[in-house]
């Protein structure tokens, strides 16, 4: 439940529309909205640090809600900001995500999002309508690199696999000798081969490969 001392700002230059979207707000637990028709009024008011949610209306009469909300983030305000808007073109939903709003709804589903929508953002969450959500997860999908193929698993002997072992534990070449019973010059043998088959060329790279890889298990702290 919204905690009933938060205020909200609503953001809203249509009379009629803010008197729909009040009685949303009230009904959801906010003892008080406060409600402005202009940007510059918003701006002033969220920075006294009265309100811990802003409703905005991107298309408001002074200036364009995108920009109230990129001024307001750039002042510090960190409540919660929720665009209510009619418009729908893909590169407003981006630009308002990007300036800082934690979700984005359309006015012609109010009635049934609304008030969902506060208690979601109580709860951390971020509400978009429908097809605003599909927006934001296509972009997502668009800029995201492709994760990286895992490097593939040598095949390492298990004399090679004891060596590296021993190299994870930080042992020297001479304990490696002492503690496999083989000589020196194997030891350095085994290493050549198991850095050739590794693609590496020191025993940090190896180890931390086969960590990756799953060749060895990662001591626990």
């Amino acid at each position: 439940m919204i905690a009933a001392v938060q205020r909200a700002l609503l953001v809203e230059d249509d009379r009629r529309i803010a008197e729909v979207i009040r009685d949303i707000v009230c009904g959801a637990g906010f003892t008080a909205l406060d409600v402005v028709h202009t940007a510059a009024l918003a701006e002033a008011c969220l920075r006294s640090g009265t309100h811990g949610l802003a409703l905005v209306d991107l298309g408001l009469p002074d200036r364009d809600g995108i920009e109230l909300i990129r001024a307001t983030r750039a002042a510090a305000f960190d409540g919660a900001i929720l665009v209510l808007t009619s418009a729908t073109h893909p590169e407003r939903i981006l630009a308002a995500v990007r300036a800082g709003a934690d979700g984005y709804l359309f006015k012609e589903d109010l009635d049934a999002t609304l008030a969902p929508a506060l208690h979601h953002l109580a709860n951390g969450g971020t509400p978009f309508s429908g097809p605003a959500a599909r927006v934001v997860t296509d972009e997502l999908r668009r800029t995201t690199p492709p994760p990286r193929p895992s490097p593939p698993r040598p095949a390492l002997t298990l004399r090679e696999r004891q060596v590296l072992e021993l190299l994870s534990n930080g042992a020297s070449y001479v304990e490696i000798a002492r503690e496999l019973a083989i000589g020196l010059n194997t030891v350095r043998s085994h290493i050549r081969s198991l850095y050739e088959k590794c693609g590496v060329t020191n025993s940090a790279e190896a180890v931390n490969l086969a960590w990756n890889v799953g060749i060895l298990a990662r001591a626990r702290s």
